[in-house]
């Protein structure tokens, strides 16, 4: 899909809007290995309140895209992070489901605005971020002996590390192992030395396809 910086956003048709860095990357690199349709672009907002401000802005323009698709960490409550999707969206004609759906939310274009997709990360059922969605893209006993090895540093005063960020902490050691070591994500997932062919990985280009696919969906 096309790469395009923050300045161009108002001027692209099909968007997906992404907190950071990492997430831009990783999912730029889920969709060439997969070789999704290069029919969208995607933005790395810089944070949370970023996204729903674009959000925001882009509704209100005279003439809207015609679909945006949202990607954010669901965080310590995905009840939560829905609720405030539904709070920014309350003034639009809209129907939001009352719940995410597991497989990525779709909701249908209303009179002159756009379709919008919404993935809470990791899986739009529990809690948690980016690293908690590649963690399940790697082996699962490697990364099972990776939360292993965190555990014993965390209890040997090795770590300091917040708690919140364990999922962090796990994928990074065990990426820490491979050839390169430290391979930065989007980079890992390219090198497949995160899998790209995941039930996860699966479900989220799934969604993709169908949010920036027929119109007529």
């Amino acid at each position: 899909m096309p790469v395009q910086n923050r300045e161009r956003m108002f001027d692209e048709p099909r968007l997906l809007l992404v907190e950071g860095r990492d997430d831009f990357h990783v999912i730029s690199a889920l969709c060439k290995v997969g070789g999704l349709p290069e029919n969208f672009s995607i933005f790395d907002c810089g944070s949370d309140d970023n996204v729903f401000d674009a959000l925001s802005a882009l509704l209100l323009k005279a003439e809207s895209p015609e679909i945006i698709g949202v990607v954010l960490d669901a965080d310590d409550n995905v009840e939560s992070r829905w609720q405030s999707i539904r709070d920014k969206l309350q003034n639009y004609p809209y129907r939001l489901p009352d719940a995410p759906d597991p497989g990525g939310t779709i909701v249908k274009a209303v009179e002159d605005l756009p379709r919008l997709g919404f993935w809470l990360m990791p899986n739009n059922v529990d809690p948690g971020m980016l690293e908690d969605f590649c963690r399940q893209l790697a082996p699962d006993d490697a990364i099972a002996y990776a939360a292993h090895c965190v555990t014993e540093a965390r209890e040997k005063s090795f770590a300091t590390f917040r708690e919140v960020h364990r999922s962090k902490a796990e994928v990074h050691t065990y990426l820490a192992w491979q050839d390169e070591p430290g391979r930065p994500l989007g980079q890992s997932i390219t090198a497949r030395v995160l899998r790209p062919d995941t039930a996860i990985a699966t479900t989220f280009a799934d969604w993709l396809q169908a949010l920036y696919g027929a119109m007529s969906a």
